[in-house]
């Protein structure tokens, strides 16, 4: 594992003029729904003061935490007391662990418990148009307020002055000022049931646990968030008191609904130097310098240029062009920010470094714009190519019958960025115009080796499919310093040290993901069954040529 030297220590990492850089906080990395949720909801439950989210969507009747989490077996057995007594380990009181086992788990029941208890419970919900609608916001909000939970709708990126597709997209939690969530997990199911955020690291074809009302089974999600714990969880407060306070001022709101500044939480000891920054578009907000915050920017420019060996990415877009709400990719302009991320990429692949990017093969829009973004990679690097040190990836997912194989791509909506395995970010911000500049964003990066390479053995062993869900899920703890049985720390280092034999390498870990790539994508041309979840990304122009049944809006995985 690269150990940090005092060259690399001095370089520009971090970005400046909004949130500090802290030595005293602890970060977690959160691979995928089922984990990020069912930490939220441990959090919640356990929560003894006040409890604040902002999200770009909120279902109030999903359940954070399914199947074998809550129930392992019948009330009395031997598999569920052993269930309710590692909740008991983390921290739930009996009266906790009653409700958990008499109630639904869903976003309404777990806030609605905490307010029963005192907590003070205040949510941000986007008020999206309805142009871009993907949930109700008012019926959202109805149905937190009835649960006693004070909320507002944000209707913040509305107006004129506007980028015309701009969102609140942050996806945060605090609780008591000491834990904070950050990423790419909304506690949603969008309109029609279609996207559910929850979802395992096996990304089943189907799944009776994210069944909607009608029966069908909704695409494989694949996510990434974060546990902030110590000061940093007050940055990421800040930006919620800022919002909510900036929010009922402008609608003349009573004094008691402001949110007021509390102590900032104690120091922990951790090896790990740790930023929450955050992109906040001019015009939306009046606590905002003029041209607003662009500190998510600062850090990916920062750390693509001081890639040396590779780079590890995973965003659901790559974009050059700054979307406009046209999904043509000849439309608009070049965004600055990304034209800067992208000539840190080629400068860094002429170099010699090598890249790996995990995209969706059929996101909501801008295929056409991520196609184009990698070509002019391909274009500005062809040594790269030829070389291959340039790697792009999709996944999908697999089931049999009848004899026959079916295949459903896996929707990436991980924001994530791992820099020679020693600086790494997870958040909500996409490499887009929008990430970088015209949504409200929030991301976390850490400048730790120990994180920064877990999390990429962490990821690869999801995609390759050499890692159990629970053991994934017990290395995520041990990586963050988060309590665990002696037994459960056992297992974690010895998976951890499975991953390190097998994909310790950076180098070899991308040619081995390749090669299992291009082999599932001959298994998939073949009717047989993919082995993990990789296939190489390819253009619409690369899959055509393929004989393959490309549609813009659905890739080529998609059946038609």
């Amino acid at each position: 594992m690269p150990k940090i030297s005092e060259q690399r220590l001095q370089q520009r990492w971090w970005a400046s003029g909004d949130t500090p850089v802290r030595t005293d906080s602890r970060v977690a990395y959160l691979v995928d729904g089922r984990t990020a949720m069912l930490m939220m909801c441990l959090h919640f439950i356990k929560a003894s003061k006040y409890i604040y989210l902002a999200n770009w969507g909120i279902t109030p009747g999903m359940e954070l935490v399914r199947g074998s989490d809550r129930v392992a077996g019948p009330d009395g057995s031997p598999a569920q007391q052993a269930l309710l007594e590692h909740r008991r380990e983390e921290g739930l009181s009996e009266a906790d662990i009653a409700f958990w086992r008499t109630h639904p788990l869903s976003v309404q029941a777990v806030l609605g418990y905490a307010v029963s208890k005192g907590v003070e419970v205040k949510v941000l919900l986007w008020a999206s148009p309805e142009l871009f609608s993907h949930y109700d916001p008012q019926a959202a909000h109805d149905q937190l307020t009835e649960a006693g939970v004070t909320c507002l709708l944000d209707d913040s990126s509305h107006g004129i002055l506007h980028h015309p597709a701009e969102s609140l997209h942050q996806k945060i939690s605090v609780v008591d000022g000491t834990h904070a969530f950050v990423g790419g997990v909304d506690p949603l199911i969008e309109k029609g049931g279609e996207f559910d955020r929850w979802d395992t690291p096996k990304h089943f074809f189907s799944s009776l646990l994210r069944r909607t009302h009608d029966g069908h089974s909704p695409h494989p999600w694949h996510d990434a968030h974060s546990l902030i714990e110590g000061p940093a969880a007050g940055d990421v407060e800040l930006n919620f008191r800022q919002r909510w306070n900036d929010l009922a001022q402008r609608r003349e709101l009573k004094a008691d609904l402001m949110v007021p500044e509390h102590p900032l939480a104690s120091p922990l000891p951790s090896p790990s130097i740790v930023q929450v920054a955050r992109t906040i578009p001019q015009h939306t907000y009046n606590f905002t310098p003029r041209g607003g915050i662009q500190g998510i920017a600062q850090l990916y420019a920062n750390a693509l240029h001081n890639i040396e060996r590779f780079v590890y990415l995973e965003n659901q877009y790559l974009w050059l062009r700054a979307f406009t709400g046209l999904d043509i990719a000849l439309a608009g302009f070049d965004s600055t920010d990304m034209e800067l991320n992208l000539r840190e990429l080629s400068a860094a692949l002429k170099k010699g470094a090598s890249m790996a990017i995990i995209l969706p093969d059929h996101p909501n829009v801008g295929r056409a714009f991520t196609d184009a973004a990698l070509t002019r990679l391909r274009t500005d690097a062809p040594q790269a190519v030829a070389e291959g040190r340039l790697h792009a990836f999709t996944l999908a997912t697999c089931t049999e019958e009848n004899g026959k194989q079916h295949h459903r791509p896996i929707y990436v909506h991980a924001k994530v960025g791992v820099v020679d395995d020693i600086w790494a970010t997870v958040g909500s911000a996409n490499l887009n115009n929008r990430g970088m500049r015209d949504d409200a964003e929030m991301n976390v990066a850490t400048l730790d080796p120990n994180m920064a390479h877990g999390l990429r053995l962490m990821l690869q062993g999801e995609h390759l499919d050499l890692i159990a869900e629970y053991d994934l899920f017990a290395v995520s703890r041990l990586l963050g310093q988060q309590q665990q049985s002696a037994r459960e720390r056992d297992q974690a280092l010895r998976i951890q040290a499975m991953l390190e034999d097998k994909l310790g390498d950076p180098i070899v870990a991308m040619r081995l993901m390749h090669e299992r790539a291009w082999e599932n994508f001959q298994r998939y041309k073949n009717n047989q069954p993919l082995i993990g979840h990789l296939l190489p990304y390819l253009t619409g122009e690369e899959a055509q040529k393929q004989g393959l049944n490309f549609r813009e809006e659905h890739g080529w995985i998609e059946e038609p």
